[in-house]
């Protein structure tokens, strides 16, 4: 914000994610950050209150381009090198034809383009040109908007791996994908279960999919035991619904079973998101549960009459809303007890509780939790109290899940990964011939 020039008359009103500028008590400026701090845009408004100018910010924190609006409407974008000097420019009202800036010509080959497209298939052909080497292998994160682009300017004999991400590619866009699978020589996935819909798919093809997950093991080992309390961390998924008897019955062990609690974690969840599960939670509590069997015992400290404010009791469940990775590993520090009964468990969250050596409860079988080895198996969410005690009462099956997940870690680590991916493009080089 320093490194910005703001005329002495600019107020600045703080809040976690933006800072709204306002100029002789109106809206001049929304200064938006990142997760991790940094300043991602900066928009400007004219007299009216409407957009004038969108300045975004690439992670180097230089402005890397700038969109500029006309009665609120976005007109063209501007893209910028270090120096803050248009390289092109993308008429974003005009079927987004691109305009090279006259100086800048001679890096191109015209100064004119249809749109973008036009423009990185003459800077992808150059690059292909003059780095590309005769063994290389090409990895190609699918995607609608790319997929056939990229596979029109590789040459046609080289080794081509397409790969598949939850995120970024919906079970239900399989069935559009079989240009793409014809294309590719293989074809990762990152869950079992669409490695599994993709040869019922496409039982022709199903010699090209693979299961590979995106994330290793890292040996991280938590420190519940350091713990008088058995904290239980619940993976909330709102992509898939919020199961009313699963919370109601992993609550209902929490009220019945001393120094217990549970934590409850979602991944980037929307404030609409998480208030609907706090109103939910609560609700259960209050037409099932009775409140005073989820309070927290309170240590006075030797104190023989307390004062009545003080004896405000915290209650046993709390809510995280996570951005990232790194969030749930410190989530994770002193929880003793992983509970996932969605029905596709969360892939991270499972290889993370390995990396642990944190037992976990599913519903679904993977190759991650074993039955009465690293987690149990419920085929029914009634079945959870049961399996909670398993892991709760007595160090002795903790302990053993701790073994096996330290065993566990050796079948997923980065260097496993690499070899079997190896090993898969040896088998598609041979039969290319490469």
């Amino acid at each position: 914000m320093r490194d910005i020039e703001w005329d002495s008359d600019c107020q600045f009103l703080y809040s976690p994610f933006v800072i709204v500028v306002q100029k002789n008590g109106k809206k001049y400026a929304k200064v938006e950050h990142g997760v991790e701090g940094f300043i991602t845009e900066i928009q400007y408004f004219d007299h009216d209150g409407q957009i004038s100018k969108n300045y975004i910010m690439d992670d180097r924190g230089f402005v890397s381009s700038v969109i500029y609006f006309d009665n609120g409407q976005p007109t063209y974008q501007d893209y910028l090198d270090p120096k803050g000097i248009w390289r092109f420019r993308e008429h974003l009202n005009e079927e987004g034809r691109v305009e090279v800036n006259p100086i800048f010509g001679y890096r191109f080959k015209q100064l004119h383009y249809t749109d973008m497209s036009q423009l990185i298939a003459e800077y992808f052909d150059k690059y292909l040109k003059t780095q590309q080497k005769k063994q290389d292998i090409f990895i190609i994160p699918s995607h609608p908007h790319h997929d056939q682009f990229i596979f029109s300017c590789l040459p046609s004999d080289t080794a081509k791996i397409l790969s598949l991400f939850i995120n970024r590619n919906s079970q239900a866009s399989f069935k559009d994908l079989a240009p793409s699978f014809e294309q590719a020589d293989l074809v990762l996935v990152d869950r079992e279960d669409s490695l599994q819909l993709l040869q019922e798919l496409y039982p022709k093809l199903s010699d090209k999919f693979y299961h590979l997950s995106p994330f290793d093991t890292r040996l991280r080992l938590g420190r519940s035991q350091t713990r008088k309390e058995s904290i239980l961390y619940y993976q909330l998924d709102f992509s898939e619904g919020i199961d009313r008897q699963a919370l109601f019955q992993v609550l209902s062990f929490i009220a019945e079973t001393k120094n217990t609690e549970v934590i409850f974690g979602a991944f980037s969840a929307s404030q609409e998101q998480m208030e609907e599960v706090e109103s939910l939670i609560n609700e259960i509590i209050q037409e099932q549960i009775h409140t005073d069997s989820l309070e927290k015992g309170i240590d006075y400290g030797g104190a023989e009459n307390p004062l009545e404010e003080n004896q405000e009791q915290e209650l046993r469940f709390q809510f995280v809303n996570m951005n990232d990775e790194l969030d749930l590993i410190k989530t994770l520090e002193f929880v003793r007890l992983i509970v996932d009964l969605n029905k596709q468990p969360h892939l991270y969250t499972q290889i993370a509780g390995i990396s642990a050596g944190i037992p976990q409860i599913n519903q679904v079988e993977t190759v991650y939790v074993e039955h009465l080895k690293n987690g149990y198996l419920i085929s029914d969410v009634t079945e959870f109290s049961k399996a909670a005690h398993y892991y709760t009462d007595k160090l002795k099956e903790w302990n053993q899940a701790l073994v096996y997940s330290i065993d566990k870690i050796k079948e997923h680590t980065g260097q496993r990964f690499l070899d079997k991916l190896h090993h898969w493009i040896e088998e598609v080089t041979d039969v290319k011939g490469l």
